[in-house]
């Protein structure tokens, strides 16, 4: 008799588990479901803001520019997560989840458009794309967005990852392997700026500060968390 009932607690523990697994997989699904709908909703929205030119080189090359791009991410993702979850603290689960998908979006076509093959111009081109993310983290939180005063503040972040991504430029005139370290360098420097903007904008919005009004801030908080995420990124190769 003990063992029918050990049995059956035994496949009962073991119907409960199953369905534990089948639950957050589950999970798992809609969330992956979730990115690659803010991601393609967003890179939609960033492309239309080039010029024909540009968005044909960039949409050319995009498949192999995005695996290369998603490579670049996955590196240095688990430890520079935890550099932004501590730096978010005050940040409720929801709006945090809602943030992390467009934060995402934007990182990743900062990425792909450092893996694609357009020289001298990737630092410029992450300025549609924050004013774009930018813009969206602001509609989550319920708060006005201006065009104009966004532009002035992209382009003054944006020349803090200049200098470094110069180098791959340059060497995207190499043949062959050039274009390929220097696009990998262009890349992990346009994705870490613009999440590291990304949560910046999100700590702001969620303290209640004004970005446009309070440019210096935006300033200090970007180049500390920039360089704590380097040294994360740095440590983890």
């Amino acid at each position: 008799m003990k063992n029918i009932f050990k049995k059956k607690a035994t496949e009962k523990k073991k119907t409960n588990t199953r369905k534990v697994k089948k639950s957050n997989k589950k999970k798992e699904l809609e969330i992956v479901r979730a990115d690659e709908k803010e991601f393609d909703s967003f890179f939609s929205e960033v492309i239309k803001r080039f010029p024909e030119k540009t968005s044909s080189i960039i949409l050319n090359s995009f498949e192999k520019s995005k695996e290369q791009a998603e490579k670049i991410l996955d590196k240095s993702k688990n430890q520079v997560n935890g550099i932004f979850d501590e730096f978010l603290k005050d940040v409720d689960e929801e709006t945090r989840k809602k943030c992390h998908q467009t934060v995402h979006a934007a990182s990743l076509t900062a990425a792909i458009i450092g893996c694609s093959p357009i020289p001298f111009s990737d630092a410029i081109l992450l300025v549609p794309v924050q004013l774009t993310m930018m813009a969206r983290l602001h509609k989550i939180f319920g708060q006005s967005w201006s065009e104009s005063m966004g532009k002035s503040l992209g382009k003054e972040i944006v020349v803090v990852g200049l200098g470094k991504s110069a180098v791959g430029n340059l060497l995207k005139f190499i043949p062959a392997v050039g274009t390929v370290a220097g696009a990998a360098i262009n890349a992990t420097v346009a994705s870490t700026i613009t999440e590291t903007l990304g949560w910046v904008t999100v700590k702001m919005l969620n303290d209640g500060e004004d970005i446009f009004e309070q440019t210096m801030t935006v300033k200090g908080q970007f180049s500390a968390l920039f360089k704590a995420v380097q040294s994360a990124s740095k440590k983890s190769k």
